[in-house]
């Protein structure tokens, strides 16, 4: 089976993701490797700013983590 997701990188995308109540995970990427690691299984977008994204009561750096929203 494959998994398809798109990673969530601008306002907009954020915005239609907390919009739609579509459940978000959360990758920390390191330069080597491709595939990262997920750090939080996630939930809906709650709020965002600039720098950061709260998803479930819980605040990510935007720089630092990737976003990814998948799709069935």
């Amino acid at each position: 089976m494959s998994t398809t997701y798109k990673v969530l990188e601008t306002d907009s995308d954020f915005l239609a993701a907390a919009l739609s109540q579509s459940k978000v995970s959360v990758w920390y990427r390191e330069e080597p490797d491709p595939v990262g690691q997920i750090m939080d299984y996630g939930g809906i977008v709650e709020g965002y700013s600039p720098e950061t994204i709260k998803i479930s009561d819980s605040w990510f750096f935007r720089k630092k983590f990737e976003f990814r929203l998948y799709i069935l």
